[in-house]
């Protein structure tokens, strides 16, 4: 099998377009929702699907473990996808695309906030839960593709990443995280410049 290192390269080179684009008023916007659950003791909830999953993981352990770690009160974070036991048994008597609303219906409280992530926006597991958190009066913040998706008409805080290529987004969905991260740990917010420096 042959390697197709110029496809690979125009990935790359997308990648650093679209980290370039981001929108910087709307990454603080996220950042802002996140350092406000510290005041409001509340749970950030993460969600999404394939990679989206594992960045939505990602993200609540850096804000559980990093960010809460360095703070005097810290935030808490919570992947709806780490609860896969939970998950599937709401899947298999529900259906799938209702298994993460099922899931905040129950365990959300006032004073939470959600953040959806999917390449698309149309990931109707995503979107439902999206949905119910917005009708219901909790936060919500998506991180997207270029078109957004139906995921658009749920989200209080929306950022897009300018690629509809699925790996470029979960690329610079991830440099996202890792931005909030620097972000909301940095000197002036109380917390050390690497709280985990044995990652």
């Amino acid at each position: 099998m042959s390697l197709d290192l110029a496809r690979a390269q125009l990935s790359l080179d997308e990648t650093v377009h679209a980290i370039q684009a981001l929108d910087q008023d709307v990454l603080t916007a996220l950042a802002d929702l996140i350092r406000g659950l510290q005041d409001s003791q509340g749970i950030l909830w993460t969600m999404g699907n394939g990679g989206s999953s594992s960045t939505g993981s990602h993200m609540a352990c850096d804000v559980g473990k990093g960010i809460g770690a360095s703070l005097e009160a810290p935030i808490r974070a919570l992947s709806i996808n780490e609860q896969a036991i939970t998950q599937s048994a709401w899947a298999n008597d529900f259906g799938f695309e209702d298994a993460m609303r099922n899931q905040l219906e129950q365990l959300a409280r006032r004073g939470d906030a959600v953040l959806a992530i999917s390449g698309s926006g149309n990931s109707p597991n995503v979107v439902n839960a999206a949905r119910w958190a917005r009708e219901n009066g909790y936060p919500v913040a998506i991180l997207v593709g270029r078109n957004g998706g139906k995921l658009s008409e749920w989200a209080d805080i929306e950022l897009r990443v300018d690629s509809t290529d699925m790996q470029v987004l979960e690329n610079v969905h991830l440099v996202v995280v890792h931005w909030l991260f620097k972000a909301l740990t940095h000197e002036g917010f109380g917390g050390p410049t690497n709280p985990h420096p044995h990652a």
